[in-house]
């Protein structure tokens, strides 16, 4: 109904009227509000359907798949690069042997060849007559027995090795043969430092007590004597004194080339070991 239509019934029927119809927009605004609130909640939860335990299982397997194939990926992709790295370090302690081994023969030559010269020395000393020809045979090799040729190892790539934690790179027999070696060779440079020792503080004292030190200076250095050949004390005990310390040096010597011997054995057995394990020659 209009404004003006309203306006011509009566007071009372006008106000009745205005009331229905206030009464009929209220519900009708209720309604229209109940229909937008459920058609919200129809779109804000839609049905879910809900998946087997086949489905479940099956989505389970692959993911478990997924993280362990990348896991072996990862394993293997670590495995090449311990390999390469194991590789690396063998070629270089392969060397390092390689020239502790050079060392070592070297060393033993040089053994020998002292050895000799005590055992010509003790003959003489044995054997005195007054000549001075037993004179030059004495200072010429208790001059050679008064000197070293000390055996220094390479060890750099082996200390690198074991401070790095990459002994586990290697095969259980190598690292166990890399072992011993390390152990022999701390025996065999102790052995050449009590060697040394006895020489430095007992030996070569009583050389220079004895013996004229110009003569070894000529023999080395000038090729030729020019000086006097003579021996302080030439009395038996003192000759006999002379005797026990190259009996000593001997003992020493020969106890310093039985560790040379093993050193060279066990060096053997790793450079053996590195060549089958990782293709290695001696013409690198």
């Amino acid at each position: 109904m209009t404004e003006e239509e309203n306006n011509s019934l009566p007071a009372g029927q006008a106000g009745a009227f205005d009331i229905l119809h206030s009464e009929i927009n209220y519900k009708s605004e209720t309604e229209n509000s109940k229909l937008e609130s459920k058609n919200m909640e129809v779109h804000h939860h839609p049905k879910v359907e809900k998946k087997t335990f086949k489905e479940y299982l099956l989505e389970g397997l692959m993911i478990f798949l997924a993280v362990l194939m990348g896991f072996i990926a990862e394993n293997v992709r670590e495995g090449i690069s311990e390999h390469k790295r194991a590789a690396e370090f063998a070629r270089s302690y392969f060397e390092d042997v390689k020239k502790d081994t050079a060392a070592l023969h070297a060393a033993m030559r040089f053994s020998k060849q002292k050895l000799a010269g005590l055992d010509s020395a003790l003959f003489v000393l044995h054997h005195l007559t007054g000549k001075q020809k037993e004179d030059t045979v004495l200072y010429t090799q208790l001059s050679l027995s008064a000197s070293v040729v000390p055996f220094d190892p390479s060890e750099g790539t082996y200390e690198q090795i074991k401070s790095s934690g990459s002994l586990r790179y290697f095969d259980q027999k190598l690292v166990s043969l890399m072992n011993s070696y390390d152990v022999q060779i701390k025996r065999t440079v102790k052995r050449e430092d009590i060697d040394l020792k006895f020489i430095l503080d007992q030996y070569l004292p009583y050389i220079i007590k004895n013996f004229n030190s110009e003569i070894p200076f000529d023999d080395r250095f000038l090729h030729h004597i020019s000086h006097e050949l003579y021996i302080i004390d030439r009395s038996k005990n003192n000759m006999r004194q002379m005797i026990n310390y190259v009996i000593d040096l001997k003992i020493e010597r020969m106890l310093v080339e039985q560790e040379y011997k093993k050193q060279i054995k066990t060096s053997n057995k790793v450079l053996s070991e590195l060549k089958n394990e990782y293709n290695l020659s001696n013409e690198q």
